[in-house]
């Protein structure tokens, strides 16, 4: 850039105006070596900063679209291993076995055999229906209304857990197994537990957005504080595909945590 710079600058000066005007632009008679010698020393220093600043800029954006590069391998490999476990353990094998066991505790156990067809289809809409990077609102919402049935099994009455879901499901698709982050982090790090202080999940959907709010006081025996890595991809992921027309915050006060996520669809 520097060299094309003094030589298309010596062009114009010294051929074109020099042809029109009969005078060099540093008004003074000097040998040709030396005139380009001074155009040579004088294009470098003009030019030298104008490089020095695109070659920041250009090397920051080589940098952003290497780092972005290198997250989509990262997904890449995560869906490597998730494929190679799944088939090391064959999923139509471990459906019909499932199936098995809901048709022999039907007529006996109902109950359980009805929570054995929840956790196969929980099972089934992991393994099969996430591949794909957007899905039905209403099938992200049945798999989070699966997922707190076991919780509330396992817990029975003493599970507090509220989950309120405003507005009508049209057919909005969202990126997959992203809401039960949300979901996952009430029930594992929140306390579920006292129904003096229930955990709150409010999933509000309008035409063209979504909202969810989860809140929840922290487990004492939890480290629950801070965003961790599992956040930081859901972030990542949120901004390749929303660019800006998301919201994600976090909110920790005193012993009390609040999540908030808006998407624009």
């Amino acid at each position: 850039m520097i060299l094309l710079f003094a030589g298309l600058r010596f062009f114009l000066e010294e051929v074109i105006l020099y042809n029109i005007t009969g005078k060099h632009n540093y008004f003074f008679d000097v040998p040709l070596s030396k005139l380009v010698s001074n155009y040579a020393w004088d294009s470098f220093y003009y030019t030298l900063r104008v490089c020095l600043v695109s070659a920041v800029v250009c090397l920051f954006f080589r940098y952003n679209e290497n780092k972005e590069e290198i997250y989509h391998l990262q997904i890449e490999q995560e869906k490597a291993k998730l494929s190679a476990l799944k088939s090391q353990i064959s999923p139509h094998f471990l459906f019909n076995t499932l199936n098995n066991f809901y048709e022999e505790l039907y007529d006996d156990k109902p109950k359980t055999a009805g929570d054995i067809l929840k956790l196969s289809k929980l099972l089934r809409y992991v393994t099969y229906e996430t591949n794909e990077d957007l899905v039905l609102v209403n099938k992200e919402i049945t798999f989070i209304e699966d997922y707190l049935y076991f919780f509330k099994r396992r817990y029975e009455d003493n599970f507090h857990v509220q989950l309120h879901i405003d507005g009508f499901v049209h057919n909005l698709k969202i990126p997959s197994l992203i809401l039960i982050h949300f979901v996952e982090n009430v029930c594992k790090h929140g306390i579920i537990n006292d129904k003096n202080r229930p955990a709150n999940i409010t999933l509000t959907i309008n035409d063209n957005t979504l909202e969810l709010r989860t809140k929840n006081h922290i487990s004492t025996s939890d480290t629950y504080t801070e965003p961790g890595i599992g956040t930081k991809n859901i972030e990542q992921r949120l901004g390749f595909i929303y660019k800006d027309s998301f919201i994600l915050d976090y909110q920790k006060n005193d012993n009390l945590f609040e999540a908030y996520l808006k998407l624009t669809l």
